[in-house]
């Protein structure tokens, strides 16, 4: 990338072409955008939401992050779980709540959270799930294990075959 850059700043200008567009093309090596509709989203047996697989729409290797789309109020957006089952993941996991309004229940006590708000599980043990209060909600999770390298689980690439997506990584 770095003798990209020097070739541009050596080479002679062309007519119309900016710095800008330089560095855009050098930044488009080592990043993508994506609308939350522009990645394919699937039902998947631990929610009544759309799943829809961020990390593996982008490849992210570093850590998992899905969004799920809940289509009516009622809907369960997270499946009651914990990851204290030493053979799971151990992750801890961020939840954002991007649009509507749902109700999470976090180790048995109710969490209110309206469109912008944050809700964290840091304990693998912490018994978690939430629930739609409002039609099209929108909850991104995010999640991986503290201190290990993160590895795509069985469950994410069996709901990819299922939903007839590749994984990525493979």
């Amino acid at each position: 990338m770095a003798s990209m850059l020097l070739r541009a700043r050596a080479g002679p200008r062309q007519s119309g072409q900016c710095w800008r567009s330089v560095a855009t093309r050098i930044a488009s090596l080592s990043a993508s955008h994506a609308s939350l509709t522009d990645i394919p989203a699937a039902d998947v047996a631990h929610t009544d939401a759309k799943w829809t697989p961020v990390r593996n729409h982008f490849g992210i290797t570093a850590f998992g992050v899905n969004a799920y789309t809940a289509r009516n109020t009622g809907d369960r957006l997270i499946g009651e779980h914990d990851h204290a089952d030493p053979t799971d993941e151990q992750h801890q996991e961020l939840y954002f709540v991007h649009t509507g309004h749902a109700r999470f229940q976090v180790d048995g006590q109710d969490v209110d959270a309206p469109a912008g708000t944050f809700v964290s599980a840091l304990d693998v043990k912490t018994i978690r799930s939430a629930v739609a209060l409002s039609d099209n909600t929108v909850v991104l999770v995010i999640g991986a294990e503290p201190g290990a390298p993160y590895e795509v689980s069985p469950a994410e690439r069996a709901e990819l075959a299922a939903a007839g997506l590749p994984a990525t990584p493979a």
